[in-house]
């Protein structure tokens, strides 16, 4: 086993015939320099962070004031040089970015020249916590900083690589056995065997599949895990083999943290992420606080005023993205809350958040019993019709509302084929009511968005 302050050893590299120390070729040598930069940069003081991200912020500025118009009138308006951002204050002078305004402007392929070594471009669809799909362009360098903090979430995270992997998550490539954790670990360390469970995968399914495998380490939702707790506990069964559980994907709150380390025996280790901006925070190996991954990003707490929240206060969460420079995220109101925390002890430079309020989500139930993730679909969804803001409904076991804004009303044809998709991901024929509302859908009664809500025995 590792630990976080253990030197980072590399084991395996992608050159023939070097078994010790390994070498690494192109691409692959980009990735282990980047993961050892990561080993040095979270020990910087916390001045030198801010330093380095002001730096990055006046580059990144620049570049998006020469190559996109939208973004240059956007700095122009607040009376704003790219410079500016890069000095103190000056980021927190620009006017935030509503997911509303980015899906305006994002949809289409940005028409700018990146900077050489930063393609190509791809896509990405996402939904987010508030329900409203947003389509962001990312670079090949974004997915090179994805996977190097990926590699430190997991080295945080303690684990055994050497041991077998269970990862139940949404829209796996492939369900089934692997023969290694895939990308990066396995690219540079010995790993045990993985097992891919789709989470759309009945809860009872999912624990007879992971009875079999008997892993080591788990990487859940925690909605799924509660579901598999629940499940296990109907059961009288345990999974006694399990020494790690990781968390990601959406709120965890503090009553899975303690039903988890009573049932399982376990503490859970905890990411907070999205599609657009990648991983935001990573909870603290030490602390159990979450770092924001600041070589990437600049994460902000602000209350309604926009001002920054202190210690303990909860406010929106707005995150700028200091490395993809195919799509201008900055401030952008990732719709989520969190609540600030001080420096953390730890020793790292790296800013800090107590909680995670956002993201909830409940799970599906049918008929027949069985119930699970409910994927919602929402990556066709503006392909279909003019979608802004959606969210389903489940009022009975049978019947599950869609409550949609759109930019105009939907056609017959529209709406026949939002139920058909909806029924194939689903899968289930519910009875799919359709609801038309103005403006933005209404929040829950904590105050947050839910893009699925069960009202079955509510």
């Amino acid at each position: 086993m590792t630990t976080a302050r253990d030197p980072l050893i590399l084991q395996r590299g992608d050159i023939p015939s070097v078994a010790w120390p390994p070498v690494h070729s192109h691409k692959s040598a980009s990735l282990a320099a980047l993961i050892h930069q990561l080993e040095a940069t979270q020990w910087l003081p916390r001045e030198a962070v801010i330093a380095g991200q002001c730096a990055q912020l006046s580059t990144i500025a620049a570049h998006f004031a020469a190559q996109s118009p939208w973004f240059r009138a956007r700095l122009e308006t607040a009376g704003l040089s790219p410079a500016d951002l890069g000095a103190p204050g000056g980021l927190q002078r620009l006017p935030l970015l509503t997911r509303r305004e980015a899906q305006a402007e994002f949809s289409a392929e940005p028409s700018l020249t990146l900077p050489e070594g930063h393609g190509p471009t791809g896509k990405i669809s996402t939904s987010g916590s508030t329900g409203e799909p947003v389509v962001v362009w990312k670079t090949a360098l974004s997915k090179l900083d994805w996977l190097a903090v990926t590699m430190r979430y997991y080295r945080w995270g303690n684990p055994d690589f050497s041991g077998r992997l269970a990862a139940i998550r949404a829209l796996m490539a492939r369900d089934g056995l692997y023969p290694d954790w895939g990308a990066p670990m396995a690219q540079f360390n010995r790993t045990g065997p993985m097992i891919a469970i789709e989470i759309s995968t009945d809860v009872d399914r999912q624990i007879d599949m992971l009875t079999e495998f008997a892993p080591d380490c788990l990487i859940v939702y925690p909605s799924n895990l509660e579901a598999l707790t629940t499940a296990l506990e109907a059961r009288n069964q345990h999974l006694p083999g399990i020494r790690s559980i990781w968390t990601l994907g959406e709120t965890l709150y503090d009553t899975t943290r303690d039903r988890a380390r009573d049932y399982w025996g376990v503490d859970l280790f905890d990411a907070y992420s999205s599609e657009e901006a990648g991983y935001i925070a990573v909870q603290c190996p030490e602390s159990g606080l979450y770092h924001t991954m600041d070589e990437m990003l600049v994460v902000e707490v602000v209350d309604d005023a926009g001002n920054a929240c202190a210690p303990g206060e909860i406010g929106r969460v707005l995150v700028t993205d200091l490395r993809n420079h195919a799509t201008p995220l900055f401030r952008y109101v990732i719709g989520d809350w969190a609540e600030a925390a001080p420096p953390c002890s730890c020793g790292r430079g790296l800013g800090t958040l107590k909680r995670i309020m956002g993201r909830e989500r409940n799970m599906i139930r049918k008929p027949d019993g069985t119930r699970h993730w409910p994927l919602t679909g929402y990556k066709r969804y503006r392909e279909i019709a003019p979608i802004l803001q959606y969210q389903m409904v489940q009022h009975s076991l049978e019947r599950i509302e869609l409550r949609l804004v759109t930019e105009r009303p939907l056609t017959r044809s529209e709406e026949d084929a939002l139920r058909a998709h909806l029924h194939t991901i689903l899968k289930f024929q519910f009875a799919i009511d359709f609801s038309y509302h103005q403006g933005r859908l209404q929040t829950g009664p904590n105050g947050k968005f839910e893009e699925f809500v069960s009202k079955i025995g509510a």
